[in-house]
This record gives C-alpha cells, sequence and structure tokens, in this order.
C-alpha cells in the first residue's frame, strides 16, 4: 500500500508540473488582444440623469447619511489593534 500511494503522490507532483507547463506556454502563444486604432469619448451630456435614492436620504446631508470614514479621535490605549476570537 506504501508503494501505491507514493506513486500516487509523485503522479499528482509530475501532473501538475506538466499542467502548470502546457498551461503557460498556452497562454503565452495565445492571440494578443487587438488595440484600438481610434479612442472615442462618450459625451455624458446625452445620457439621462437618475433620480437619487430615497433609502439613503436623497442623497443630500453630509455623504447622504453614509460614513465611510472612521472617526479620528478614537484612541484604542490599551487596547488592541486586532482582536480575534480563535484559539
Amino acid at each position: 500500500m506504501k508503494i501505491i500511494k507514493t506513486a500516487l503522490h509523485y503522479w499528482f507532483a509530475i501532473v501538475s508540473v506538466f499542467s502548470f507547463l502546457a498551461g503557460w506556454g498556452m497562454l503565452a502563444h495565445s492571440l494578443k488582444p487587438i488595440q484600438p486604432t481610434q479612442v472615442t469619448s462618450v459625451n455624458t451630456a446625452s445620457l439621462p440623469a437618475l433620480p437619487p435614492i430615497q433609502a439613503y436620504n436623497g442623497g443630500s446631508g453630509n455623504g447622504g447619511g453614509l460614513n465611510f470614514s472612521a472617526p479620528g479621535n478614537q484612541s484604542n490605549y490599551g487596547f488592541p489593534m486586532l482582536r480575534t476570537g480563535g484559539s
């Protein structure tokens, strides 16, 4: 049983290396994307305006009721920066 297990480990390692090399070779020899010859810009004046989202106070006020920044006056003196519940 030990010989079969060892042979299986070597087989997986060899097949993994050859698969990686084959994929790398296929990616390296694939067709390259065609670069556009003329860059076009979208006219933003022709786009319709969307109504404000009512769930976030209509987008008015200080950021529409969303606060993505952390308060600057908090101090974590005596407390670690990262606390996990792991063992």
